[in-house]
């Protein structure tokens, strides 16, 4: 087999995992992941604050030497993926910061049919149009003023109209969230496509007062999308990575 990669190019990655996807509309899938460091924003709820900044301990790696890793685990973990395609996940921090690494490593984990499944913080529309057509899923949030400091709704809006059929919606819910940011979204979401899966994912389980929330944003969201789910965080539920 002839790779095609040029190997001067390398990226930041924190970590390469096999494990059940924990989020979103595929949550229980069994899914390799390739977690990048360094993200562009720094939301107030982040879970994996290890891959935010790029240190003197972030390991470097080529696309040869990453696509290796990922097959390596791939083969590791082959019996729970059944008769299924793998699957690979590029998360973060922020994968979408390597866009022009991560190009040619996912056309030769297509050729070997893999699925390419993107999550991203839906910032970055310009490197998103350099990958979206190798890619069969992108997993988008909508990210919250109150959360990250920004207000990055035209970037959303961008985002969104170049990959709206093979994206679902993700918004984490925290106890800052204000209904109106939140209307906000679900208008942006249902003025390029009422189709388009949308994901209420709140911060925390046990929390009766943003439980509470949750379930009002779910009717608000209702009343102008058509599929709304609730789904907290399964994988820390679950216990594992």
């Amino acid at each position: 087999m002839t790779l095609l990669f040029n190997n001067f190019k390398t990226a930041p990655v924190d970590e390469v995992f096999f494990s059940y996807q924990g989020e979103g509309i595929f949550a229980g899938m069994p899914q390799i992941f390739v977690r990048f460091s360094g993200c562009n924003l720094k939301c107030s709820y982040c879970d994996t604050k290890n891959s935010l900044k790029i240190n003197s301990g972030t390991k470097y790696y080529s696309q040869q030497s990453l696509y290796s890793l990922i097959c390596d685990t791939y083969r590791q973990n082959k019996k729970f993926f059944y008769s299924k395609a793998p699957s690979v996940s590029f998360t973060g921090g922020e994968p979408l910061l390597y866009a022009d690494y991560i190009i040619e490593l996912a056309k030769q984990l297509k050729k070997e049919k893999f699925c390419i499944y993107l999550e991203t913080n839906g910032s970055l529309p310009k490197q998103l149009n350099k990958i979206k057509d190798l890619c069969d899923t992108v997993a988008m949030d909508i990210k919250f003023k109150s959360a990250c400091g920004k207000d990055l709704f035209a970037q959303h809006r961008n985002f969104l109209k170049l990959s709206f059929k093979k994206t679902f919606i993700k918004t984490v819910i925290t106890k800052s969230t204000t209904s109106e940011e939140f209307k906000k979204a679900v208008m942006l979401v249902s003025g390029i496509s009422p189709d388009i899966k949308f994901v209420i994912q709140p911060s925390a389980c046990n929390d009766a007062s943003l439980n509470k929330k949750v379930f009002e944003f779910y009717i608000t969201a209702s009343l102008k999308l058509k599929d709304v789910r609730v789904l907290p965080q399964l994988h820390k539920i679950w216990k594992i990575r």
